[in-house]
């Protein structure tokens, strides 16, 4: 019969391997969501960080509420905000500044 720590222990882990899969998840939006915003609709300036702001707020409750449900105990909208908003704009300006300057050298 496992005790009380191991119980904790097993669901800490289930807590960060959801964690790590939103962060995860989160990079790769960042990534697809520059790509998609300058490559396939031009967008420049303003436009583009406002389409940065609608998926760095707007997809992560997507996925949480649709994609990957969570747990309503566990988590609330800071920890799913939280999670990964570092890396999100990471990759969002380094695949947006790369894309741009690609295209404008062509």
């Amino acid at each position: 019969m496992p005790n009380k720590n191991e119980e904790e222990t097993d669901l800490m882990e289930i807590r960060l391997k959801k964690e790590t899969k939103l962060y995860w998840i989160k990079a790769t939006t960042g990534a697809i969501s520059a790509l998609v915003g300058r490559l396939f609709i031009g967008l420049i300036g303003w436009p583009m960080f406002i389409w940065m702001l609608s998926f760095w707020f707007g997809f992560p409750f997507i996925i949480s509420f649709l994609i990957s449900p969570y747990d309503k105990e566990e988590w609330n909208w800071k920890i799913i905000l939280k999670t990964g908003i570092g890396i999100f704009f990471f990759t969002f300006m380094v695949v947006g500044t790369l894309t741009h300057t690609i295209l404008k050298f062509l």
